[in-house]
């Protein structure tokens, strides 16, 4: 870790890029939580209030996780090296998945939380 720090201009932007990464492929670990919440089918929503406070979760889970991601990749980007480059643009574009999937996660479960609480 050191020799890679040395070589580098700045090791902290460095670190925020290794972080950016990591945090953007964990953050994809979060849907498929959603969509044990929606319960199955594509016409299914959410059963009861419990359902919808999971999706209401796991959307804003995924929005911020996929946007802190990003944020930490492109602090760091001008510190990687051409192969991380690439591994850096793939990670982005799976934090802008994750925090689109997170936003339509969370605009389903406030409607359904909606649905559930007037009822």
């Amino acid at each position: 870790m050191t020799d890679i720090a040395n070589n580098r201009k700045d090791p902290a932007a460095y670190g925020d890029f290794k972080t950016g990464l990591l945090v953007c492929w964990l953050s994809i670990l979060a849907l498929p939580i959603g969509l044990l919440a929606i319960g199955g089918g594509p016409c299914a929503g959410p059963r009861n209030a419990l359902g919808s406070a999971i999706l209401l979760t796991v959307g804003a889970v995924g929005i911020a996780t996929g946007v802190f991601g990003i944020i930490r990749i492109s602090q760091g980007i001008k510190e990687a090296k051409r192969l991380a480059l690439l591994g850096g643009a793939l990670s982005l574009t799976v934090g802008a998945f994750t925090a689109l999937v997170g936003a339509v996660y969370l605009l389903i479960g406030v409607e359904s939380l909606q649905v559930h609480l007037r009822h």
